[in-house]
């Protein structure tokens, strides 16, 4: 279903037709407009152009460090799950040598036993 949502970016209308929620576009129309406006204010020769450009190069550099972080966390966790499952090769190489002398001691208790009877 797609929504059409009235927003306002520094005087100016725009109509958005999107498959997002309406509260949704409209706080991020909220948070541009704020930050366009934040833009504008601190220097009278910033254009609404300028302002929507930089407002633009803002939200990239944050889209790209969000990538890097979501790459770096995937990394990561390839890297502990081939960890986890190292570890879990080892412990079942543990435990069938743990089953194995634990078959020796039984053998060799039961060996003793005889001799002892004797």
């Amino acid at each position: 279903m797609v929504n059409k949502v009235k927003i306002e970016i520094a005087g100016s209308r725009y109509v958005i037709a999107t498959p997002e929620e309406e509260g949704k576009v409209m706080a991020l129309g909220r948070e541009i407009d704020s930050q366009v406006r934040q833009i504008m204010s601190g220097n009278d020769r910033t254009s609404l152009n300028d302002a929507l450009v930089l407002c633009c190069l803002n939200y990239a550099n944050a889209y790209k460090k969000s990538e890097e972080g979501a790459d770096n966390m995937r990394s990561q966790l390839t890297d502990y799950l081939e960890d986890a499952t190292l570890a879990r090769i080892e412990l079942d190489e543990a435990k069938r040598e743990n089953e194995r002398l634990r078959r020796r001691v039984e053998a060799l208790g039961g060996a003793e036993d005889g001799q002892g009877k004797q």
